[in-house]
């Protein structure tokens, strides 16, 4: 259930996208100009593995089950289809283990479509959920619909996103079937991505804020509601070793609005404080 992954995806597409194509443009007929254009690739591949003190999706704490929560270890593998200059098809996986509820376990399929018109891009994607003990096998099929835009400040760069999930089932209210959450129920997130480099194309720093409604998607006190979930901020730090390798370690607070359940039953926080850290082998 990881939230961040299409929208990693799709924020740093976005910037590809405002990259000019040429550069040195704007020399007099006079000038001799050679332009060695670099072939581009035809897909990119990447694995991710990394480390969440909590594991928080979508402003819940999923595995507080007494004291403050716990923690998870994850690993996730994808491909993307270059279809086009502006289409690409993203196809992946993720795997978590939670490490003080050691018999939690979560596996995520996820299929995801991108098209980009300069600055704008707009996606299409399905995430497929399966979570099996401790609460026995819940599934999830899940469509989500997103568009950001990429904003260029000079300084750093701002990236607006909204994303909105709707949940086809199966349904988890009527005790004959195994949904983790309620049929038709859905979850919009609305988010800014910044990115303010350091060291050129090697460190920079990366805050975002993020506001999520929910649409009988949480629960809060056992109940399901509309309206807003939680309000987040975080800052990433990621460093790029060298073209193969990047490490980035995060922190990250939620403000929740209401009494919201995780898997086991328990309430989260209002005020609660995670972080983490991950690398990643892109190809």
């Amino acid at each position: 259930m990881k939230l961040n992954k299409s929208i990693v995806a799709l924020t740093s597409l976005v910037a590809f996208a405002a990259t000019p194509l040429f550069a040195g443009t704007g020399k007099t007929f006079k000038e001799t100009v050679v332009v060695e254009e670099e072939e581009s690739s035809w897909y990119n591949a990447a694995l991710s593995t990394g480390y969440d003190s909590l594991y928080m999706f979508r402003g819940v704490n999923v595995l507080r089950n007494g004291g403050y929560g716990n923690s998870l270890w994850w690993t996730d593998a994808n491909f993307t289809w270059n279809i086009s200059d502006n289409d690409t098809l993203t196809i992946g996986g993720w795997q978590a283990f939670g490490l003080s509820a050691a018999s939690y376990r979560e596996f995520d399929a996820y299929l995801n479509y991108l098209h980009s018109f300069g600055d704008l891009a707009v996606g299409l994607g399905y995430t497929f959920y399966y979570v099996y003990p401790p609460g026995g096998q819940d599934f999830a099929n899940e469509l989500n619909a997103k568009v950001a835009y990429n904003i260029d400040l000079g300084f750093m760069t701002l990236t607006p996103a909204v994303t909105y999930y709707f949940n086809l089932g199966p349904d988890n209210d009527t005790g004959a079937a195994n949904g983790v959450v309620n049929t038709a129920s859905s979850y919009l997130d609305i988010r800014v991505n910044g990115s303010i480099p350091v060291i050129k194309d090697t460190l920079s720093i990366d805050p975002y804020a993020a506001f999520g409604l929910n649409f009988d998607y949480n629960l809060a006190n056992g109940q399901g509601f509309d309206g807003a979930n939680n309000l987040e901020f975080g800052v990433a730090l990621p460093w790029k070793i060298n073209d193969i390798i990047t490490v980035s370690g995060y922190v990250a607070y939620s403000y929740a609005f209401e009494d919201l359940t995780g898997y086991y039953g328990e309430s989260t926080e209002p005020n609660t404080f995670w972080g983490g850290g991950k690398v990643t082998f892109a190809f």
